[in-house]
């Protein structure tokens, strides 16, 4: 006679279905996890791990039970209070405690626990669970804690504006399905069975997604771009449509390319000159999945930037690389990229100047300047080109508002004061700081390729000068270039009293 409590039996039976699996499963003697795992044969680990699934599932419902109940004795407000007498302010709190886990996995056993837990009424009668398919389910094992939280929170969301009759045959498929989907296809059918069971919600829904779609863009210390973001269904599709098309046809070529069956062995018997298709294991695919959606995203990009059914404002600009000549001749030295802060190599503007949608802007002293006086009042892309190179992005002191962000503005005003579009009366301004400029009265003037910004007297009575920003490559460039020429003159003014020096 088993004189274990009838709830547990069932898990002592599983408990022994484990042992009998584990031992079964040896090849050797058993010493610890590590040694015993390494020495199970392939079919003995696979029924090892499905007997401690079963036990696992049958633990999270003994676990459910415990954590509804300490839930109800924690909510009577009085002395009898479980959790307050063990100085938690909830059962929850008493539960994270117990099980070393998170809040959020306390309060979901609570859930469940309630969720498919026999009820009372006020007289005293017992009453069947809330969900009571889920309940014979998830008590059976034959569903995971997780799918069952699924499943509970979706019947609880529809409730009120489902059909009784149709909720119920709802729960029904999914605790037949969940065994089968597992919890990834359990949410795909729930999603369907939402829109179904209410359909005046899913545009509330989709709503509610659209407004919580995102795309977050930044440059970390390493170099790398970093994208971040959510979109909505309507809006996301078609970047992982595209995505995904773009990457297929890749593993397409790629599976291609491989050798048939026996084609690598006829084609050594042919000394390598058969028919058979080789792969050459020196060009094959050796991108990982997150590699070539980030490639294709980035062609998607380019093709972007240089379609003539873009919308208008992608027409307006192009991917603008800065190099010095002479690096791009000799493929020495770095280019930098518009807007991008971590520097190329010049190997990289070489393979893009193949391509379309880039523009390489030559640096080089000699380069004729760009000038339009009056017969143009807005300033041409090559002109922004050169102001960016100097400004960098906003010239307003500190402001990290990159060229993207920018617009080139006449410095002596183009009405008011009748100034020229010329490369020395234009700079760099994002639409903010212009309008500081305007309404607040500030003079700018260039110096020394360099911008100079003088406020108001009622921002400041000695009408200091602030230097704006400059390119942080010109500032380098600049910066080395000067002190190269400040050691040429100081050898060349070395060298007389050197070469006159008596000899010894």
């Amino acid at each position: 006679m088993n004189d274990s409590p009838q709830a547990l039996q069932s898990l002592e039976a599983l408990h022994a279905n484990v042992t009998d699996a584990w031992s079964g499963a040896l090849l050797g003697e058993s010493r610890d996890v590590g040694d015993d795992v390494r020495v199970m044969s392939d079919d003995g680990l696979v029924r090892a791990t499905e007997a401690l699934a079963r036990l696992q599932r049958s633990v999270q419902v003994l676990q459910a039970r415990c954590a509804a109940e300490l839930a109800g004795r924690s909510r009577t407000g009085d002395e009898s209070d479980v959790a307050k007498k063990h100085g938690f302010a909830t059962a929850e709190r008493l539960i994270v405690q117990a099980t070393g886990g998170r809040y959020a996995d306390a309060a979901r056993l609570v859930s469940i626990g309630e969720a498919t837990s026999a009820r009372r009424s006020f007289a005293g009668e017992v009453l069947p669970a809330r969900h009571p398919h889920l309940a014979t389910a998830f008590e059976s094992g034959a569903v995971s804690l997780d799918a069952a939280d699924l499943i509970r929170r979706f019947l609880d969301r529809v409730a009120l504006r489902a059909d009784r009759d149709d909720l119920g045959d709802a729960e029904m498929l999914l605790v037949e399905r969940a065994p089968v989907v597992g919890v990834e296809g359990t949410q795909r059918l729930i999603r369907q069975l939402e829109a179904h069971l209410d359909p005046d919600g899913v545009k509330p829904r989709e709503d509610e997604l659209r407004s919580a779609r995102s795309l977050k863009i930044w440059q970390d210390a390493a170099g790398m771009i970093n994208l971040r973001g959510a979109f909505d269904p309507a809006s996301g599709a078609p970047i992982k449509l595209a995505i995904e098309t773009l990457v297929g046809a890749e593993l397409h070529a790629a599976r291609d390319a491989r050798p048939g069956f026996g084609a690598k062995a006829s084609s050594a018997a042919s000394g390598g000159q058969g028919d058979a298709p080789h792969l050459d294991g020196v060009v094959a695919e050796d991108r990982s999945i997150a590699q070539m959606n980030a490639d294709a995203l980035a062609d998607i990009a380019w093709l972007s930037l240089s379609s003539s059914d873009a919308p208008p404002a992608l027409r307006a600009v192009t991917v603008i690389v800065r190099v010095d000549g002479d690096d791009l001749a000799s493929g020495e030295g770095h280019a930098t990229i518009d807007g991008i802060e971590h520097p190329v190599a010049t190997d990289t503007v070489r393979e893009w100047a193949m391509s379309a949608g880039v523009s390489p802007l030559y640096m080089a002293e000699g380069c004729e300047r760009v000038q339009l006086g009056r017969s143009r009042r807005l300033f041409s892309a090559a002109q922004k080109a050169v102001l960016v190179a100097r400004d960098g992005g906003c010239a307003w002191p500190a402001c990290q508002r990159p060229p993207s962000h920018t617009q080139a503005h006449h410095l002596r005003w183009w009405k008011r004061d009748e100034g020229p579009t010329d490369l020395e009366n234009g700079i760099m301004l994002c639409a903010h700081h212009h309008h500081r400029v305007h309404d607040d009265g500030w003079t700018i003037f260039i110096r020394d390729a360099r911008s100079w910004f003088i406020p108001p007297a009622h921002l400041d009575p000695d009408q200091v000068a602030r230097a704006g920003n400059i390119a942080p490559d010109h500032l380098a460039r600049e910066h080395l270039a000067s002190g190269r020429r400040a050691r040429r003159a100081t050898r060349r003014t070395d060298a007389p009293a050197e070469m006159g020096a008596p000899a010894a």
